[in-house]
């Protein structure tokens, strides 16, 4: 890796994490953007989308697993040993699997849009079986009234990442031509 794509990485990586910690300050104000065990509706992802479709793969995974541990740094909200793997390293770390999508479609708004899809719901899906395994298996937290875990875990998680992943998709589209025509988008 190069000095300077290094650079970009990691303020773009800052810059995600700036924007968890902007968010977090919001949801103090408006509790309904955050859930009571983690988890709350952000713009953080995007930062590290824009790596994953400038840098790929392999850059775009080593991003979201550097953003998961500073995010842990700041966040601390480890209820099991295994939620540092499921709900930060893993969750984070395969939003770089979005890139799999420039296999089969050049890079524009259409595939940034699948890129966040992918990597969202990537994301989710370890959130979710986290929800399930941790919070309901190991701790028991699932409430009486969800009598499923996983239906609990899936209502819980796409509380937060669904309209996450909207915001993300709306922000970068509103981003998307500026970006392309200063040629921040290429490479």
């Amino acid at each position: 890796m190069n000095t300077s794509k290094l650079t970009e990485i990691a303020i773009l990586v800052s810059l995600a994490v700036v924007l968890e910690v902007i968010f977090t300050g919001i949801a103090a104000f408006f509790p309904i953007l955050e859930m009571p065990y983690g988890g709350r509706v952000s713009l953080s992802m995007l930062p590290l989308f824009i790596i994953v479709y400038r840098h790929g793969l392999k850059d775009g995974i080593i991003a979201g697993v550097t953003y998961s541990l500073l995010n842990l740094l700041l966040d601390a909200k480890l209820w099991h040993w295994a939620s540092l793997f499921l709900d930060y390293i893993f969750a984070f770390g395969v939003i770089g699997l979005g890139a799999l999508v420039f296999q089969f479609m050049d890079k524009n708004k259409s595939s940034f849009v699948v890129m966040v899809v992918i990597g969202v719901l990537l994301r989710f899906v370890f959130h979710y079986i986290s929800g399930v395994v941790i919070f309901d298996f190991i701790l028991g937290f699932t409430p009486e009234e969800f009598a499923n875990p996983w239906w609990y875990s899936f209502l819980y998680n796409i509380y937060y990442i669904g309209p996450s992943m909207i915001l993300v998709i709306i922000t970068g589209l509103l981003m998307f031509e500026r970006l392309e025509k200063a040629n921040i988008l290429e490479a």
